[in-house]
């Protein structure tokens, strides 16, 4: 999606009703909650960091 298409997108969030924004809000939460996966565990992240110091 480019630039201009998210700021249409954001204008035309002003047309929905309180119940619609509410849904939306739920599924963009669904969304970012499912794709928060950890690339590395705390190990390794402990691990990495102990490199550098």
């Amino acid at each position: 999606m480019t630039q201009i298409q998210f700021e249409q997108l954001k204008m035309q969030l002003e047309l929905l009703t309180p119940q619609q924004l509410k849904s939306l809000q739920n599924e963009i939460h669904s969304n970012l909650s499912t794709s928060q996966t950890k690339l590395v565990t705390d190990e390794e992240l402990n691990l990495i960091t102990s490199l550098f110091n």
